[in-house]
């Protein structure tokens, strides 16, 4: 456990310096852009599945291109996780992880206009 709150801290440090992005990066089936911020996340905590999340659901999800949206990652301590796509108040999709070895706690990020960034890149 404490490893884990470990790694926590250490991904929350190096997502502290993230707060704008230099480069932008290009996901594997070419929908979307990403930003630094998570690009350092994915890599931290071996997180990559989570672009093949977002890709799916923005192609499946017309809403994903209109507006601004709210991804959610919650973690808990029994090592499973739901990540929901909100736009306001309304759900656009959620799914439950039964396994997942990142560090637990409620994880951010934003999708707007084709790019997807950590809250504190906005």
């Amino acid at each position: 456990m404490a490893e884990i709150n470990q790694k926590r801290v250490e991904v929350l440090h190096a997502l502290g310096f993230c707060f704008g992005t230099e480069h932008y990066y290009r996901n594997r089936s070419k929908t979307f852009n990403y930003t630094d911020g998570i690009k350092i996340f994915c890599k931290k905590v071996h997180a990559y599945w989570l672009l093949d999340i977002v890709d799916s659901v923005v192609r499946t999800k017309y809403e994903m291109n209109e507006g601004f949206i709210r991804i959610t990652l919650k973690v808990k301590d029994n090592h499973t996780a739901r990540i929901t796509f909100k736009k306001g108040i309304y759900l656009i999709y959620k799914q439950e992880i039964p396994f997942i070895d990142c560090p637990e706690g409620d994880w951010n990020f934003y999708y707007q206009k084709n790019l997807f960034f950590w809250i504190g890149e906005y």
